[in-house]
């Protein structure tokens, strides 16, 4: 379950995905912050007129119930953020590098953040002509929001566990009694064989 910030670097091969799952409350807003930093010296030093048509890193959300792409975003400048609106609790994030020309590893350092961005936040306050006091009152509700979905979505996910608790202790106390029937059972039937074997041989 992702923190209300998580931080992590990726070094990325020529055309190999990195993924890792993120977990977090159905529609949940997430806010990816990216930086690349060898991306501005690639692009100066093969003297590109336009960086963004050349690709640099696909940004991708996968839901992990259909492996099916929830969003999909190409980014080619050096660093930015991305704004992603989740469908399930579980997604794959992937990160893959795009660029035909890019020579050896690209390093990407992520920061994703659980709910709008910054930018969002001050588009809001322009948009809407709201004072300081105003704004922090919407992000104060955001992110009670965002708590209390956090602690449904725990809470579903403790009981999902609980149930499959249930199950494996179930099962761990019907096996041995499963064993032990099929071993009577095989006993009986061993008895009866060998009891038919001497009749026959008219051994007793």
């Amino acid at each position: 379950l992702l923190s209300s910030r998580s931080a992590g670097m990726f070094v990325l091969l020529t055309e190999k995905r990195e993924c890792f799952v993120v977990e977090q409350p159905i529609d949940t807003q997430l806010t990816l912050y990216y930086e690349i930093p060898a991306l501005e010296k690639i692009v100066a030093e093969e003297n590109v007129a336009d960086p963004a048509a050349q690709k640099a890193v696909r940004v991708t959300l996968v839901d992990r119930r259909n492996a099916k792409p929830v969003f999909t975003k190409t980014v080619a400048d050096h660093k930015g953020e991305v704004g992603i609106a989740t469908t399930a609790a579980s997604h794959f994030l992937c990160l893959e590098t795009q660029r035909r020309q890019t020579t050896g590893p690209v390093r990407v350092d992520v920061d994703i953040e659980v709910g709008q961005g910054d930018h969002w936040y001050d588009t809001l306050a322009a948009d809407h002509k709201m004072d300081r006091l105003q704004l922090e009152v919407v992000r104060l509700n955001d992110e009670l929001a965002q708590i209390l979905a956090e602690a449904d979505f725990m809470t579903d996910k403790e009981a999902k566990f609980h149930r499959k608790a249930e199950r494996i202790n179930l099962a761990a106390i019907w096996w041995p009694i499963l064993q032990v029937f099929i071993l009577v059972v095989t006993g009986v039937f061993q008895v009866n064989n060998l009891k038919r074997f001497f009749t026959t041989k008219n051994l007793y």
